[in-house]
């Protein structure tokens, strides 16, 4: 059952104008995500504070329509987004 809910996905193409509009802040956060940064060490990167990067981090849960921070990178990464 997991194999094919894998490949499903991996042969998923979101409908044209499925893009999402994020912010150049959130698209910034998503991409230090996407090398495996925390909260923390995004804020650090970005000379922000942690709580400013939550404040961005559930706009984007929002926005993708996610709950996590994986899926978040996993949308963003199959939307082509980041």
């Amino acid at each position: 059952m997991a194999a094919r809910v894998i490949k499903l996905f991996k042969n998923y193409t979101p409908p044209h104008g499925a893009r999402t509009r994020l912010t150049q802040q959130e698209t910034e956060i998503l991409k230090l995500l996407v090398e495996g940064h925390n909260y923390k060490t995004a804020a650090a990167e970005l000379d922000i504070t942690s709580n400013t990067v939550a404040f961005h981090l559930r706009n984007i849960y929002q926005k993708l329509q996610v709950h996590s921070k994986s899926e978040a990178v996993v949308k963003a990464l199959r939307l082509g987004l980041v």
